[in-house]
């Protein structure tokens, strides 16, 4: 029998790779690494292959042994990066990132991961000057201060929280006139769509009976988004459901009453970060058990009228989480959980990852965020 190479045994990994056949490479190329074969692309493929099957520790591993033999491929320690990641061994996984950032300073992926990772590890200040070199230039040192002592209020909000109700006002009227939606597409509402059950579960937990969707667009998910045979409403149980959004004439009238659940979907990161904290005050002062939120920390697709990025407010989870701190100590009886979104790069792709802000004890059992969520959804939030 014609014996294989080193050469083609990789050929035929690769191609298994490529149908994402990702246990077949893994069996293929053990035997070449148990023969230490000096070849750090053999433990780089089988590193990925590994990933892929969300076996990180064995990922982490050849990815070390890869590293072993030519420390000087920026994509090992990227990908080393995104596995510690994903055990939540953040130091280590910062660690990684930062040599592959010395090895090549022109690659962006370990930088967009690290904004996450170093929100994770509670380092703010670099989690924040992080989010501010790659995604937005308003995240500096300076901006968490000024959302925390902000004087605006309802009664007195930033000149651009007015201008921005106004703009969103037009889109909702005439459409985006930057892309193909029209009136009735834009803000339609369907940014909720991904976080139904993660709703459901919460308004189970609090035995919630009404809701408040604050900044629920035309909510429209309210009337064509039928669930095991039910609206949405009955989908949660829900015995009476308020629609507010100050951008859309129909659902400008301020609520009345405080309501069980509280939800904001792709709301806060819309607005002026002098804003931002009166309003989660307000979504706390509006409900009785609990306050539901999320939060992007990404640019939008969408450009407002006026030029400006649709999303506003551009900060990792740790400023979130500061100015959740200053308001939660006057609403001890409300529970909460705000989801900080994220890019994330590997080598399945671009995704999302998730970091979950919450006093809601072992919340994560009840809150399955897909750790990799294609970007699929409404782009144009």
């Amino acid at each position: 029998m014609k014996k294989i190479s080193v050469e083609q045994t990789i050929q035929i990994a690769l191609e298994y790779y490529r149908l994402k056949q990702y246990k077949q490479v893994t069996q293929i190329l053990q035997p070449l690494s148990q023969h230490i074969v000096q070849n750090d692309g053999i433990y780089l493929l089988m590193g990925n292959a590994y990933y892929c099957l969300g076996q990180y520790q064995q990922a982490i591993d050849a990815y070390l042994n890869g590293i072993q033999i030519n420390a000087n491929v920026a994509e090992s320690y990227i990908n080393l990066g995104n596995a510690y990641a994903r055990l939540k061994s953040y130091d280590d996984a910062i660690g990684a990132y930062s040599k592959s950032d010395a090895i090549n300073p022109d690659f962006l992926q370990p930088k967009l991961n690290l904004i996450y990772v170093y929100s994770a590890a509670q380092q703010t200040e670099n989690a924040i000057k992080m989010c501010g070199q790659v995604l937005d230039n308003k995240c500096d040192s300076n901006s968490l201060e000024v959302a925390l002592k902000s004087k605006c209020t309802r009664n007195n909000p930033s000149p651009n929280y007015l201008s921005l109700i106004d703009m969103y006002n037009k889109l909702h009227i005439d459409g985006d006139l930057n892309s193909t939606e029209s009136a009735e597409e834009v803000y339609a509402g369907r940014s909720v769509i991904r976080w139904v059950d993660a709703i459901k579960k919460l308004i189970t937990l609090t035995n919630s009976r009404t809701l408040l969707d604050y900044g629920s667009g035309k909510g429209l998910q309210y009337q064509s988004m039928p669930l095991e045979g039910k609206g949405l409403q009955d989908y949660w149980k829900i015995d009476d459901l308020y629609c507010y959004d100050p951008g859309y004439p129909p659902y400008r009238k301020f609520p009345q009453k405080q309501y069980d659940a509280v939800i904001a979907t792709d709301v806060l990161e819309h607005c002026d970060q002098k804003d931002v904290k009166w309003v989660i005050e307000e979504l706390f002062g509006l409900t009785r058990k609990v306050v539901f939120a999320n939060i992007a920390c990404f640019k939008s697709n969408r450009t407002l009228p006026d030029g400006q990025n649709a999303h506003c407010t551009v900060s990792p989870g740790v400023w979130w989480n500061r100015i959740l701190r200053s308001v939660t100590p006057d609403y001890p009886s409300v529970k909460y959980c705000f989801l900080i979104e994220y890019f994330f790069l590997d080598v399945v792709g671009q995704g999302r990852i998730f970091q979950i802000l919450s006093d809601f004890n072992d919340i994560e059992k009840y809150i399955k965020c897909n750790p990799l969520v294609c970007y699929t959804s409404d782009g144009k939030s």
